[in-house]
């Protein structure tokens, strides 16, 4: 994990400091760091593109319920309630993990402090 990044320029080229468990020196022309920072970029905006798609495909019953760790036949009654995202071809029935996610966030149980500090902000006098 990089902790710290330091930048010196050295005549035409760039020296790139970088502290870790062990430190580390590198030394690029401007030309090689452009194209490794472009290779960078390009991995994480992949990397991005696949958690978005992955969040936004549909999955089946079993996999969301492996997913909520939930029984199947819990899911089925949550989507006949209609009380759980959900989306319905023919008989099939399938969701999307983002929503399952979304749908789980909606519902946290506030702490202990969280609850005394609402109360106190709700009877605190305003000036």
């Amino acid at each position: 994990m990089l902790a710290a990044f330091k930048e010196d320029r050295v005549r035409e080229g760039v020296s790139i400091y970088m502290v870790m468990e062990s430190p580390m020196f590198f030394q690029y022309s401007r030309t090689e760091l452009k194209s490794l920072l472009k290779e960078i970029l390009r991995e994480i905006s992949t990397e991005e593109r696949r958690e978005v798609e992955n969040n936004s495909t549909l999955i089946n019953i079993q996999e969301a319920a492996a997913l909520l760790n939930l029984a199947v036949t819990t899911l089925y009654e949550k989507t006949s309630e209609k009380t759980i995202p959900h989306y319905k071809h023919g008989k099939k029935i399938m969701f999307k993990k983002s929503e399952l996610l979304a749908w789980v966030e909606a519902r946290r149980i506030k702490t202990i402090h969280e609850i005394r500090k609402e109360a106190l902000n709700l009877i605190k006098p305003k000036h």
